[in-house]
């Protein structure tokens, strides 16, 4: 159409009035937000009221048809309208007041993660400093070492599923998640030059590109699809070959960006196709409670039946919604698996927080990623759905309500999470084909310090045949004195887990500072917290962090309560994999290295569910006196003994050399011989009997 057309140049002039119209009411609406969050700042009631934002769309549908405007387009718009409402009101609760942020995301710009970036950043009413990196580690990689401040990556897609890579960083980092956005996909298939689709012979686009339109590609069986580290790159890439034989899938944004050509637009094999990102911190994020929200965390089972639907029903009973359950393979385990959960609702609010606290002692290992402001909720119960709730009724009121309705949430216990009164069953933890606790008996031995190849290698071989079911090690010692053994390091972990891995055996070693427990976890298959850090609560609480059984030995002057007490950290942490080890408590007897208190078996099996192993070598410190206690200890109804076994006894450079005695007998550690007889004898040692 002509440009000099009569009357053009009027109503493009009267567009762009009502154009600035609309400008002017959607600013216009944010001052009523405005006027109505500061109403709701002195309020308890939430931000959002899904059946309000119900009445108000179909409305605004319903007056649309009416004046012959399409009724699904208006309610698109006006969609977006009440989630930027809801965006602005939790901006204002949160007392978010602007500033400039770092942050990090997987790509070039134009792409995705870069657009859904600034999405988020506009809805908190910040500013950023925008970088892109190749890859979803070098993203995060960024954030942990304090180059990002925030970093935005994509978890899920409603056409390819999960982004395993995301989840796998999730895992094995300390990463929170602190908000979450959303993004419409729209791939289009863009080139240097208007060319028939038949004229290209590759077409590059990341991964997720590439599935999401396996369709169309499909139907070009001339055309090799390329992986290429993002959408937009590959956008870039193509505009910098000048080759009219390649192209890329992508945003229009980046191939308009770039100056390419769109071939084809909407090649999605879904029409809603849409990506869920997060934005991850290296710090948990607090959330008003009237601000919707999510929580997502990582859920190991116990290895019981019904284990799983056990963890949901604490959720489904106290009146959460889960959004969100998926499984991974557990790293390390075979055949054992981990599950993603993401339900609606806010550790701040008491009923969350019991649900949580009832969530731990259900599940073996909990990791809480974050709670975070949710962007869609499901409808919520209207007046009257929720247990003891009435017409006029607070929410305070409903809350309590329904937490007398399920008092075991609301009931203090001293250590709820390990106090057998919070779980009647025994506690079995797993590790490898190995239960320990239960009706089990196990025996973990080892040289104690490991001093060599050799000699780590030759134990792991004679222990493995008489009977053992984990190997322990010391690769890492706390000096007493100068001259003290210290083991052999990174190197000697190194030795512990090859000797384990070629023997069959799972292994066992003692970390003793919170920046060991990360690199530890991923070698070893059980953390040993030595006598000397029982509360060390620094430790306790990155070890309840991991995914790996922990071995709480009693501190010498510690009693029951406090041990019990130190295992609940732990376990309030997230892991309840927590196994309990008897080693000796400090009296004025002298006769002995410590006193080895056999009755705390019997006391701790009463009164908790958790694992209690005895190690009679530095309960006693006298090769003599071991096998008797190691006995003794079957006799009370110990899960199992850890045992120093060494191909040679005890030496003078041997932590043993400081116990009392003197001479052959003089040292904690078995000889081959002797450990041999022990395991022999121990099998006729009838265990208590069962109540």
């Amino acid at each position: 159409m002509s440009e000099q057309q009569p009357g053009m140049a009027g109503l493009r002039q009267s567009l762009d009035e009502v154009d600035g119209g609309i400008v002017r009411l959607i600013a216009q609406r944010h001052e009523v937000i405005a006027a109505i969050a500061q109403l709701k700042e002195r309020g308890v009631a939430g931000i959002q009221d899904t059946d309000r934002e119900r009445r108000v769309l179909d409305g605004v549908e319903a007056l649309a048809s009416e004046l012959g405007v399409s009724g699904s387009l208006v309610r698109r718009i006006f969609r977006e309208l009440i989630n930027d409402s809801v965006a602005q009101q939790a901006r204002h609760l949160s007392g978010d007041e602007g500033g400039r942020v770092r942050v990090a995301f997987q790509g070039a710009p134009h792409a995705y993660s870069h657009a859904a970036a600034q999405k988020y950043l506009a809805g908190r009413g910040l500013e950023g400093e925008l970088a892109g990196y190749q890859t979803f580690r070098e993203a995060a990689g960024a954030l942990l070492a304090g180059h990002a401040d925030l970093a935005v990556l994509p978890i899920e897609n409603t056409t390819a599923g999960s982004i395993n890579e995301v989840y796998a960083l999730l895992r094995e980092h300390e990463l929170f998640i602190v908000g979450e956005e959303t993004w419409k996909v729209d791939h289009c298939l863009a080139a240097t030059s208007d060319v028939p689709l038949s004229a290209l012979s590759r077409v590059l686009s990341h991964p997720q590109g590439l599935e999401q339109c396996a369709q169309f590609l499909h139907a070009l069986p001339h055309v090799t699809p390329t992986s290429y580290f993002d959408t937009a790159g590959a956008m870039q890439a193509v505009a910098d070959s000048d080759d009219p034989g390649l192209g890329a899938i992508g945003p229009p944004e980046a191939a308009d960006a770039h100056g390419l050509v769109i071939l084809r637009r909407d090649i999605s094999d879904a029409q809603d196709n849409y990506t869920r990102f997060v934005v991850l911190s290296t710090t948990a994020a607090p959330v008003d409670t009237r601000i919707p929200c999510k929580t997502s965390l990582i859920l190991a089972t116990r290895h019981e039946e019904g284990a799983l639907l056990r963890c949901l029903e604490v959720l489904s009973g106290s009146g959460h919604s889960m959004t969100k359950l998926e499984s991974r393979p557990r790293p390390g385990r075979p055949w054992e698996y981990v599950f993603f959960l993401d339900f609606e609702g806010n550790p701040a609010e008491p009923r969350t927080a019991a649900a949580l606290d009832e969530l731990r002692s259900a599940a073996l290992h909990i990791k809480v990623l974050g709670s975070y402001p949710a962007k869609a909720l499901r409808a919520r119960p209207r007046p009257g759905d929720l247990p003891g709730e009435q017409a006029g009724v607070s929410a305070a009121e409903t809350l309590e309500a329904v937490a007398a309705e399920v008092p075991v949430l609301r009931r203090p216990r001293p250590h709820k999470l390990v106090d057998r009164a919070g779980r009647q069953p025994d506690t079995v933890v797993r590790v490898g084909d190995t239960l320990i606790g239960g009706d089990g008996f196990v025996v973990m031995a080892g040289p104690g310090p490991v001093e060599s190849e050799e000699q780590i290698r030759a134990t792991a071989r004679f222990v493995r045949d008489h009977g053992a079911h984990v190997l322990s090690g010391t690769v890492l010692r706390p000096r007493t004195s100068p001259d003290a053994f210290e083991g052999l390091g990174w190197e000697g972990l190194d030795l512990l887990v090859a000797a384990g891995r070629e023997t069959g055996l799972p292994v066992l070693t003692e970390v003793m500072a919170v920046d060991q427990v990360q690199r530890m976890a991923k070698a070893a298959d059980i953390l040993q917290v030595g006598a000397r850090n029982m509360q060390n609560f620094d430790l306790l609480r990155e070890l309840g962090k991991v995914d790996r059984p922990v071995l709480l030995k009693r501190g010498l002057s510690s009693t029951i309560e406090e041990w019990l007490a130190a295992a609940e950290y732990v376990a309030a942490h997230g892991n309840q994999q927590v196994i309990l080890c008897e080693q000796g408590i400090r009296t004025f007897e002298s006769a002995t290295r410590n006193t080895l208190d056999l009755s705390a078996v019997v006391v701790v099996r009463e009164r908790s569910h958790l694992p209690v192993v005895v190690d009679p070598s530095h309960g006693t410190g006298l090769r003599r006196y071991v096998a008797p206690m190691a006995w003794a200890a079957r006799a009370a109804g110990a899960h199992g003994l850890l045992i120093d076994v060494r191909p040679e006894p005890a030496g003078p450079q041997s932590p043993g050399a400081q116990s009392p005695g003197t001479g052959p007998d003089a040292g904690p550690g078995l000889s081959f011989d002797e450990f041999a007889a022990l395991i022999s004898r121990l099998a006729a040692v009838p265990g208590p009997p069962q109540a």
